[in-house]
């Protein structure tokens, strides 16, 4: 009988985990979806979705521009590089869901 319970308490904790996953997955590509627009883009697109930059980073022929929100205590990092004409070519997001 005790057989029977591990198996079927192990059964639903690695199902439940399958669940969470898959809805990572799902929000993860939403944001990468989201985030695509931007790309060609000018950088005063992103100060009018997200505010001001947390942070910018220059390098030498390019910037990166980071925002950082906050949701259940985990913080949402987006960076967006961003070339010299002010066009936005690429970026990289971390907790976002």
């Amino acid at each position: 009988m005790r057989n029977v319970i591990f198996i079927l308490v192990i059964t639903s904790l690695l199902l439940s985990c399958q669940t969470v996953e898959r809805k990572i997955d799902k929000l993860s590509k939403e944001e990468e979806k989201n985030l695509n627009r931007f790309l060609g883009k000018q950088q005063i697109n992103l100060i009018d979705e997200f505010g001001k930059p947390d942070n910018v980073i220059h390098e030498s022929n390019k910037k990166t521009l980071v925002f950082k929100t906050k949701k259940y205590k985990i913080t949402c990092i987006r960076k967006f590089t961003v070339d010299n004409n002010g066009i936005i070519s690429g970026f990289n997001s971390r907790n976002c869901f």
